[in-house]
């Protein structure tokens, strides 16, 4: 079966969510408190057409997928929920973005929080110590555990590179720019 064509395809935006609660909150029981209320607050027509989806949820942080035309409805959908399964909540938008990827880029400091079995390796030097988010031949994406070293910059990692880490490569021959 051939998929459909670009323009054809459904536009989706995904939003980072948090949750506060009073106690521990399943993502089943989310889930359905978000339909209930968008069917509350929209109707069968109104939430059929934004087709909210909960992509992702790990008891705190959360990723909604749902239609581009719809960003209102899916953020007023999030801020009328007030109790789940009788524990009370409150859920909080953190972030609206095009793909799941520059979502958690963006609005999630460590992609470990999101999936609970988290395979990301850690770099400990005196310097700076982190979680490395991407590899990319010789080059490094690091969160830092120290936000001070992001600080001023529009973004949440450290670029570094294998002369960063370990001093060299057997492909460089030692001259002040690496090459």
């Amino acid at each position: 079966m051939r998929s459909r064509l670009p323009v054809l395809r459904m536009r989706r935006r995904y939003m980072i969510f948090q949750l506060e609660a009073e106690g521990e909150i399943e993502g089943k029981d989310l889930i359905k408190e978000i339909i209930a209320s968008q069917h509350t607050l929209f109707g069968d027509i109104g939430s059929a057409k934004n087709r909210l989806h909960l992509i992702s949820f790990d008891g705190r942080q959360g990723i909604l997928r749902f239609h581009h035309k719809h960003m209102d409805q899916a953020r007023a959908t999030l801020a009328s929920i007030h109790s789940i399964q009788g524990t009370r909540a409150a859920l909080q938008a953190k972030g609206v973005s095009g793909t799941i990827k520059s979502a958690t880029e963006k609005y999630l400091p460590r992609l470990c929080k999101i999936n609970g079995d988290c395979d990301r390796r850690r770099i400990e030097l005196k310097e700076v110590s982190g979680c490395i988010i991407r590899t990319q031949g010789l080059e490094v994406d690091l969160c830092p555990d120290d936000s001070e070293w992001t600080r001023g910059s529009d973004t949440r990692y450290l670029g570094l590179t294998s002369f960063d880490l370990c001093g060299g490569h057997e492909d460089a021959d030692g001259t002040a720019d690496g090459l």
